[in-house]
């Protein structure tokens, strides 16, 4: 555990993000390195009436080092590793693919990740896509992929 993602959780539960549907916790009491994270879509997002679940792994040498985001719920998401729910087959996990992460710098917070984070139910990067196939996907045929999406939200995170 390291003195910075303690004082960022904190700051956080103390000063949650407005206008966002973010709730931080911690998956074990005692420990600061694995936060859990609840995400509520906004209401005009093709994801919306949706719960999704997170979890932030900070690694030991943090903030020097990126921390690892995952969903832990199933998403239809270009910029997310598709995952499978617990007991459907191949588990993997759900990582999120943001330039905030791919280009970790120590200087960035936190928040900064989690308001990326949030701003993917507005938003796509095709160019940095986990498989080429929904990319494909969400260039050609955008109706066929927000079909996936909302079925996926219903099925998964309702």
């Amino acid at each position: 555990m390291t003195k910075r993602n303690v004082e960022e959780y904190k700051e956080l539960n103390g000063n949650p993000i407005t206008n966002c549907g973010v709730t931080v916790g911690l998956v074990n009491e005692d420990c600061y390195d694995d936060w859990k994270i609840t995400l509520v879509p906004p209401k005009d997002a093709s994801y919306k009436n949706g719960l999704f679940f997170l979890n932030i792994h900070f690694p030991e040498d943090y903030p020097q080092t990126a921390p690892e985001v995952y969903f832990l719920t199933p998403i239809y998401h270009v910029n997310v590793n598709p995952c499978v729910p617990k007991g459907e087959g191949n588990e993997s996990l759900g990582h999120v693919c943001i330039s905030t992460l791919n280009w970790w710098k120590p200087e960035k917070k936190m928040k900064q990740v989690l308001l990326d984070i949030y701003s993917l139910f507005y938003m796509a990067n095709p160019n940095s896509a986990y498989g080429l196939n929904r990319a494909k996907e969400y260039i050609d045929e955008k109706e066929v992929y927000e079909e996936k999406v909302k079925y996926f939200t219903k099925k998964y995170a309702s």
